[in-house]
């Protein structure tokens, strides 16, 4: 009801939103829904504070599993993660069956580094929905983050091996993989991500229209500089950045990868 008086009234700035809701309050005082639109508006305009006083007008008219999910929420983006919980505690006594509250509780206790509640909050999605990417994805991030590096991994791979595909967990993979000492199945998973993803093929595209014969300069031409070199015995780390560059520019982009990774390997030696 309330939407549609706002846009037959053609409002388009955010304060007169709020005012003309703020005047529908002092009319209807007990209104739970002007609240919540309240609220909305508030937070788009990033006013949290205010938006969280609204939906805890809204939930003392009613108590409801969304209201208290969405305070969660903007205790969250606060940073304020003990009084998140508390919310979002409250909220899944409401509705135990709602995915999204258990995830960013689970977020809450990982950023107070209580990762046995954390790890709690996430099994408890995957237990419901097995192949559900984000509570997967933040699992394997918090097994890594605690030295469980095979366990991390093994959830990775277990999201790979699904029929959905996510840039995040493909780069997550790479990140974890380099880390673990694998820098060519790191480098792999980049090529992959590479192939994959519309950015880095219009990106590749981009340089395969670059005319090679423009990177010639008194140094020669960058087959040359290539050669030259991979030619060095003992490559530090300056040269294999020098290679990633020059495969790149030549439009050898797997190549690129593979001399970034090592490079970026000898420099954590």
């Amino acid at each position: 009801m309330l939407n549609k008086i706002l846009k037959n009234s053609q409002i388009s700035d955010n304060n007169e939103k709020i005012n003309k809701i703020i005047s529908m309050i002092k009319l209807n005082p007990v209104e739970r829904e002007l609240y919540i639109e309240l609220a909305v508006e508030l937070t788009r305009m990033r006013r949290f504070d205010q938006a969280i006083k609204s939906f805890f007008k809204a939930n003392s008219l009613g108590e409801d599993y969304l209201t208290l999910y969405n305070i969660g929420c903007l205790y969250y983006k606060k940073n304020d993660f003990k009084n998140a919980i508390i919310a979002l505690e409250k909220s899944k006594l409401l509705n135990n069956k709602f995915h999204m509250v258990f995830l960013l509780t689970g977020l809450c206790y990982g950023r107070l580094n209580n990762f046995k509640a954390s790890e709690s909050n996430f099994i408890n999605v995957i237990m419901t929905d097995p192949d559900n990417t984000t509570a997967l994805t933040a699992l394997s991030v918090l097994y890594y983050n605690q030295g469980k590096v095979d366990d991390s991994l093994r959830l990775i791979k277990r999201i790979s091996a699904s029929k959905i595909k996510s840039d995040t967990v493909q780069k997550i993979k790479s990140e974890i993989l380099f880390n673990s000492g694998k820098p060519a199945e790191s480098a792999y998973e980049i090529k992959k991500f590479k192939d994959n993803s519309e950015k880095f093929r219009s990106f590749n595209d981009y340089i395969q229209s670059i005319p090679v014969a423009i990177l010639t300069d008194k140094y020669g031409s960058i087959e040359e500089k290539i050669q030259k070199l991979e030619n060095v015995q003992s490559k530090t780390r300056d040269n294999l950045i020098s290679l990633s560059l020059c495969h790149l520019f030549s439009g050898n982009t797997d190549s690129a990868i593979d001399y970034l990774i090592e490079a970026r390997g000898s420099a954590a030696v």
